[in-house]
């Protein structure tokens, strides 16, 4: 089993032996995403393999003054799922780049995604208009076992004033302005998070933040 960097070319091949419809639409998505917003020669997408089968595919950029390393998808097809592919991807990624003194991590998880995430330890700030869950914390330097220990010990103290003021824009209409469908999943998804939702928290921030100005 190892990790390669997949060319555009090789992504769309690799994509099209992906059999379950809902991951093939998210390929289509991820693919859609990079071509629109991305670089393919400077943030290449990463692939796990076994015996030549793709198994996991890892979308992540890194900001330019290396503050931040953003998560923005992360699939593993159906029939590979529960085997530790998207553990094993993220540990890779984590060690690639532990040289690079990147402070923070962040990203945006789709509700579905919410589990394997919560799994490893991430809480959430707030969810966006298009209902995906926002994650800010530091780096870790080499294994998502690093990850409980971040969260437990963060503080909203650590993020800039005015980097919490940009997160609370995309932040700030909480599910509220979500069609139906979506704020059924997310009126879910905060009955199962409860503790681990701190949209409050955030706005008890940017609040004193905002009476300081």
């Amino acid at each position: 089993m190892h990790i390669i960097e997949l060319t555009r070319s090789e992504f769309l091949e690799s994509a099209q032996s992906i059999e379950d419809y809902k991951s093939l639409m998210f390929s289509k998505h991820c693919l859609d995403w990079w071509d629109a917003y991305f670089s393919w020669t400077k943030f290449p997408p990463l692939c796990l393999i076994n015996d030549e089968e793709h198994l996991c595919y890892l979308f992540y950029s890194i900001s330019k003054d290396n503050e931040y390393l953003t998560i923005h998808n992360l699939l593993t097809p159906k029939a590979n799922r529960f085997h530790g592919y998207a553990k094993t991807i993220l540990n890779y990624l984590f060690q690639k780049v532990s040289n690079q003194k990147i402070q923070r991590l962040k990203m945006y998880c789709v509700s579905s995604s919410l589990s394997f995430y919560t799994k490893l330890g991430f809480e959430y700030w707030g969810v966006n208009d298009l209902g995906q869950y926002y994650c800010d914390y530091k780096m870790p330097q080499y294994s998502t076992d690093e990850i409980p220990l971040i969260v437990k010990n963060f503080s909203l103290n650590e993020i800039k004033d005015v980097t919490l003021l940009e997160i609370y824009e995309k932040l700030k209409n909480n599910g509220t302005n979500l069609e139906e469908k979506k704020l059924a999943i997310f009126e879910a998804c905060i009955e199962v998070l409860q503790e681990k939702y701190h949209f409050e928290a955030l706005c008890q921030k940017v609040e004193a933040i905002n009476k300081q100005l």
